[in-house]
């Protein structure tokens, strides 16, 4: 069964403004596009309840709430407890993204941290699950751009 989404340069358009800015109005998108507002509202609406859009969000910059380090973790585990393991990672606050993936490691995890001692604490509270046999980190060097709407800072606490 072929489940891509069929989507028109119009509705291309609409994903691509909103990717930009989400609160962006639809009467500026319309006029962009050349059709009436009620036009990006509608196919808005479509889009939506295909599941091509899930929601809209707004980005965060994690140094402003003091974590100064975003890294990522590769964890090896023993197969039949993979679930256990990735269920008791998302359990670690400062996780914002913990996946099983296929590749070099059996669960890929995205964490937004304090600083770098932080992310040597997780790593050894991750190695600390009986399942996991390996555990390999990297510190992002860059702006984090990817999936910040799946991104839930639970660790944050307002000053």
């Amino acid at each position: 069964m072929n489940t891509k989404a069929k989507i028109d340069g119009i509705d291309f358009k609409i994903i691509r403004a909103l990717q930009k800015d989400a609160r962006t109005v639809f009467a500026d998108i319309a006029r962009d596009c050349g059709v009436s507002t009620d036009t990006i509202s509608k196919r808005f609406r479509k889009m939506k309840r295909a599941g091509i859009i899930r929601g809209t969000t707004i980005l965060l910059n994690p140094k402003s709430f003091g974590c100064e380090c975003v890294g990522s973790f590769g964890v090896d585990v023993s197969y039949p407890h993979l679930m256990t393991v990735v269920e008791s990672i998302k359990k670690i606050p400062e996780i914002v993204s913990c996946t099983r993936s296929m590749g070099k490691h059996d669960i890929f995890c995205i964490a937004v941290l304090k600083n770098v001692g932080r992310l040597s604490q997780v790593k050894e509270q991750i190695k600390g699950h009986p399942a996991v046999r390996e555990v390999t980190t990297s510190i992002w060097v860059d702006e984090i751009l990817l999936c910040p709407e799946n991104f839930e800072f639970k660790h944050l606490e307002l000053e």
